[in-house]
């Protein structure tokens, strides 16, 4: 037996672990107490994934969908060469632009796939390009692109240094950060109150987060109103630093005028959180010695998530929090994916709209709730095509029942994953990839955002089953059969032509190699290449804390500053004081929840992260279910004005009066059998995917805050009467 330091690949926490490997086979995984970052921590999802290697549900050769919606195994090569004839069929009649490609969230800490994906969408030319960011955090890469110049340019809350934070609907406990790659999350934040400073955590429900910390309870969708609020309470008592406001960016006029309309009682009223609590804490933001304003999905699902970011970022840059430590600071990333990215010209912002619903599309791509209007409605540019890897897209986005109907009338869908899922059981081909473990690779996503600047790049420590292939390979050979090269790159197309096909890392490396800390190809003998890293046991540490002072460095506006003017907002903010948020038929808000032994939709078929107990349940609080005569062992209707589900009822004080909370992605169906047996519902089944019901800037979805009603299933009864409670049973518009 042999140890290898090797790093999660489930979340964001990207924490390192040492696997013990026996002939091919991990037989432990635990925490790597030497990793920069994480330093011993892990959570049981990275130690059980092995679990996930395991699993007898597991995929091991290709299948191809039978009439009757069985599968039958088949060969590679038939697979390929059928997919390649078919996929050339459908181009030579509709064009490239008729097929698709699906991004999951799991591709994040696959370089290979993720980058052959975005390579194999520009290479087909195509607007059909689907991503997992679409549903919560497309609203980041917009208001990067808009102020910063660069989508990937996203800075990160400082918390190990920091004096005051003030977190809007995250749960960094449970989630170990999103857009904050920070080890031991948990303690870092501990670490502030007790050198004098604070945590503010706002959020519907007491999470494991607030329960630390300061709890202010907020009504969901209220974020938006609460950060405008802050803003105008810091604007009309004078407390922003002007000085560095000016010297950090233009348009601070336009920024600081945007709230001049607020109403701060109209605040209190959105958000349920006192006047002089909202002043209070913008008091307090503006006058501590460092803060950072942090918020994610909370944050993020709701319809106005883009002016939401936007004004978080003004927030932290009016009070001088930018580029300064204890702030927002810009991450010092192994490989310079901003530069790629530019370089490539695939960041970018409303290059085009999309077909039928005219969305601005968003680092070359388009929400997943334009989707199912993308394959049903006839014309030119029809969605007829596609090949996703690793995305269970008719759960996790919105309107599963209309997600599910647009896959099934596909022409063709392929689907690389490792599970017959809730979305691929309408595929027509599944190819089952290698996964975490059994292929080299780097957390490429996750990189760009370490709080402790580290490197890391580790070879295959576990042999993977003879009939799987790695995804990138797969897609490449997709591309071979129908002329294409899948990258970006000048001249790969021509290289293809001559029969050069250059994988993944090759770029990569030479990116690395060119940054700086790279080894400039022997020049700078001490610096990285892939070859070096991949040598080293374990990660190489680049530095204790993300720099400062480099704010101009960072920056890929022409004049190297902060560009806050930007129109789209003074829309927004007209559409959200015009908004009408009560609803007497849903008067409830429901909110999601994330469980710490979940990622997404695809940890459900684990039994050892699946015991205890676990199950699908809506949070409500007591005088909310008195009202309604339901109890705490009741099943229950959750209705909305989209759909319909039922679930079993936790009442609990934990949440704020007048929402309801939900857990996600439960209610599955396909071939993995835990997961299926789980039961529960699915929380998209509520969510809208109308155009009029997205984030009109970034296409992000409207899942959190959407109004909806509880009934039990069983009417309640009264003495000789029957009823449904107080509210009543709405309709359904459908």
């Amino acid at each position: 037996m042999v140890d290898k330091r090797v790093w999660c690949g489930v979340c964001e926490a990207s924490c390192g672990l040492i696997a013990t490997v026996e002939d091919g086979k991990i037989r432990q995984l635990r925490p790597d107490k030497e990793h920069p970052q994480s330093l011993g921590f892990a959570c049981p999802k990275g130690i059980n994934f092995p679990d996930v290697l395991n699993d007898p549900d597991r995929l091991r050769e290709p299948v191809r969908r039978n009439a009757d919606g069985t599968f039958t195994a088949v060969g590679w090569d038939e697979a390929l060469d059928d997919i390649g004839a078919r996929l050339r069929s459908v181009i030579k009649k509709h064009g490239r632009e008729s097929v698709g490609i699906g991004l999951g969230n799991a591709n994040a800490w696959n370089y290979g796939a993720f980058l052959t994906l975005f390579g194999m969408a520009a290479a087909l030319k195509t607007k059909h390009f689907y991503t997992a960011s679409s549903v919560d955090i497309n609203n980041y890469w917009v208001v990067s692109q808009l102020l910063y110049g660069n989508n990937l340019t996203n800075p990160i809350p400082d918390f190990a240094r920091t004096d005051f934070a003030l977190i809007l609907g995250a749960n960094p406990v449970v989630s170990h950060g999103s857009m904050a790659t920070v080890g031991r999350i948990r303690e870092v934040l501990l670490e502030i109150p007790k050198r004098g400073g604070r945590v503010v955590v706002v959020d519907p429900r007491r999470t494991e987060t607030a329960r630390l910390f300061e709890h202010v309870p907020i009504r969901p969708e209220g974020d938006v109103w609460l950060v405008a609020g802050l803003l105008k309470t810091i604007v009309d008592q004078g407390l922003a630093d002007l000085p560095t406001l000016r010297r950090q960016a233009t348009g601070t006029e336009f920024a600081l005028d945007l709230v001049a309309d607020v109403d701060l009682d109209r605040v209190a009223a959105e958000t349920g959180i006192p006047r002089e609590t909202v002043e209070s804490l913008g008091r307090d933001l503006a006058s501590a010695r460092s803060a950072c304003v942090y918020g994610r999905c909370g944050a993020s699902l709701g319809r106005f998530s883009t002016l939401t970011k936007y004004l978080i970022d003004v927030l932290n840059i009016a009070t001088g929090n930018l580029d300064r430590e204890g702030g927002l600071v810009f991450a010092r990333p192994m490989v310079d994916l901003e530069l790629m990215v530019k370089l490539l010209r695939a960041t970018g912002y409303d290059r085009w709209r999309t077909r039928v619903d005219g969305i601005p599309e968003v680092i070359g791509t388009s929400p997943w709730a334009t989707f199912p209007r993308e394959v049903l409605t006839p014309g030119r540019g029809q969605l007829r095509a596609m090949v996703c890897v690793a995305t269970n897209a008719a759960t996790t986005a919105p309107a599963c029942g209309d997600m599910a109907r647009a896959f099934e009338a596909l022409e063709l869908f392929v689907s690389l994953d490792p599970y017959t899922t809730d979305t691929n059981r309408h595929a027509d081909y599944i190819l089952p990839p290698t996964l975490l473990f059994e292929r080299e690779g780097f957390p490429v996503f996750t990189q760009s955002h370490n709080a402790v600047p580290h490197a890391q790049w580790t070879e295959a420590v576990a042999t993977p089953p003879a009939g799987v292939r790695d995804d990138w390979r797969t897609l490449d050979e997709i591309c071979k059969r129908i002329g294409l090269v899948p990258s970006p790159a000048p001249g790969a197309q021509l290289m293809g032509r001559l029969g050069i096909r250059l994988p993944p890392h090759v770029g990569v490396d030479l990116f690395m190699r060119l940054g700086p800390d790279g080894d400039l190809f022997g020049l700078r003998p001490g610096g990285l290449s892939r070859k070096k890293l991949l040598n080293h046991d374990g990660a190489v540490k680049l530095g204790n804390a993300s720099p400062t002072g480099v704010l101009r460095t960072r920056l890929h506006t022409k004049d190297r500053m902060v560009h806050l003017e930007q129109p789209r907002f003074a829309g927004e903010m007209r559409r959200l004081i015009a908004s009408a948020t009560a609803d007497a038929e849903y008067p409830l808000r429901l909110f999601s929840i994330r469980e710490s032994r979940s990622q997404n939709s695809w940890l459900h078929n684990i039994p050892r992260l699946m015991s205890g107990n676990r199950s699908c349940r809506l949070r409500m609080h007591p005088d909310d279910a008195a009202a309604r005569l339901l109890t705490g062992s009741a099943q229950v209707r959750l209705l909305s004005r989209w759909g319909e589900i039922e679930v079993a009822l936790e009442v609990t004080a934990d949440v704020m009066p007048g929402s309801v909370g939900l857990n996600l992605h439960w209610g599955h169906q396909g071939g993995w059998r835990v997961a299926v047996e789980a039961g529960g519902a699915r929380y998209n089944d509520l969510v809208p995917n109308d155009v009029e019901m997205l984030d009109p800037i970034s296409g992000n979805a409207w899942v959190n805050g959407i109004g909806v009603e509880v009934t039990p299933v069983e009417p309640v009864a009264v003495g000789a009467a029957t009823q449904w409670g107080d509210a009543g049973r709405p309709e359904l518009t459908r």
